[in-house]
């Protein structure tokens, strides 16, 4: 239930209405206010790894969705350490329309008009800067009700390349766009340079009752050298299997996007270049499709390909517009993977666009 602080002004905190809020595996009380958690504080134990509780304080994919008459929303929230220029924005979100896309950084305070009408209205935090929440009002509302889910639900997992510090703001990220596009609830694990197939992350995966499931293997295990040719598509086929213990939904393995020749042709100090990486998801995606219907394999190199590095600035990361062009490419893919049912019976509703 909202509180009401008078003037017409209801507080729609997690704490205050909690089915609104999505893409959060857990809410702690920090003394300025809420603290978002994409990895819950007990997998983070497990992890032992400062980088992703950090990286887990990043509330990328969490987002507020109501039904109200408000005439506008205010947002109070402190972030720090933020990855580029956009990394602090806000987005907001009126009927599947983006209506204002606003800088949050430091101690922000953000007011956006909405129509003062029946709306679906959704607030994205932050996708690249740590948050604290503070404070989220609608002012003049006389009528909040939390949105019905659009879809069913897609977790996915990857490197920074699935995070996308780089995208101009919240809602431009590639599984964001992907969400709005396949009409699905997004739960966003995209790791920077954390992509390593630590166990607890597939307990993660598991406890947000997915109906579809996205895993983006390979980055940073060639940029860090996690594992070699022995050991990594056993670990492969581990985690999966540890996934689907865990779920029954389909699950979706995409390989690395195609990179410059510093990655694609060296080789890591563990002796793998990143075509070999490639082929190494791809041997182990093959194992687990032996005996399991529900596991697609995508190529990365298709997604981004060797002659595209002009949507890489950096020939690694995308830029806004290479965002853009994986959602294109990836939306219809991951659609028909999902429409091969698991125990939900659950298929992915809306439509499918064309591949480019």
């Amino acid at each position: 239930m909202t509180r009401t602080l008078g003037a017409g002004r209801r507080s729609v905190l997690p704490t205050d209405l909690p089915e609104a809020w999505h893409g959060a595996a857990a809410w702690t009380s920090v003394p300025d206010g809420l603290q978002p958690w994409r990895v819950t504080p007990g997998h983070l134990e497990r992890i032992m790894s400062a980088e992703v509780e950090q990286l887990a304080r990043i509330p990328n994919g969490v987002r507020l969705a109501v039904d109200t008459d408000a005439r506008a929303v205010e947002i109070a929230l402190t972030t720090t350490e933020a990855h580029g220029d956009a990394a602090r924005r806000v987005d907001v979100v009126v009927d599947g329309e983006l209506a204002a896309s606003r800088d949050a950084g430091g101690d922000a305070s953000v007011r956006v008009e909405l129509p003062g009408r029946s709306a679906g209205v959704e607030l994205w935090l932050p996708h690249a800067a740590p948050t604290v929440l503070r404070q989220v009002l609608l002012d003049g509302a006389t009528m909040v009700t939390p949105s019905l889910p659009r879809g069913p639900r897609w977790v996915m997992h990857g490197s920074s390349i699935t995070q996308c510090n780089q995208a101009e703001s919240p809602t431009g990220t590639w599984p964001a766009l992907v969400a709005a596009r396949n009409s699905v609830e997004l739960t966003a694990l995209g790791m920077s340079g954390q992509c390593h197939l630590d166990p607890p992350l597939a307990e993660t995966i598991g406890a947000a009752r997915p109906d579809l499931v996205t895993l983006c293997l390979g980055a940073n295990v060639y940029g860090a050298g996690t594992f070699t040719a022995r050991s990594f598509v056993p670990a492969i086929i581990g985690f999966v299997d540890h996934v689907r213990r865990l779920t029954d939904a389909p699950i979706v393995v995409v390989s690395p996007t195609a990179a410059g020749p510093h990655r694609e042709e060296q080789r890591n100090s563990a002796g793998l270049d990143q075509r070999e990486i490639r082929h190494l998801v791809h041997v182990a995606a093959e194992v687990l499709q032996r005996g399991d219907p529900l596991i697609t394999l995508i190529d990365g190199s298709q997604i981004i390909t060797t002659a595209e590095m002009h949507l890489l600035g950096d020939l690694l990361h995308p830029t806004p517009q290479g965002y853009r062009v994986m959602a294109e490419r990836l939306a219809p893919r991951l659609a028909a993977a999902a429409t091969r049912r698991g125990a939900t019976g659950q298929a992915f509703a809306g439509a499918v666009p064309a591949l480019p």
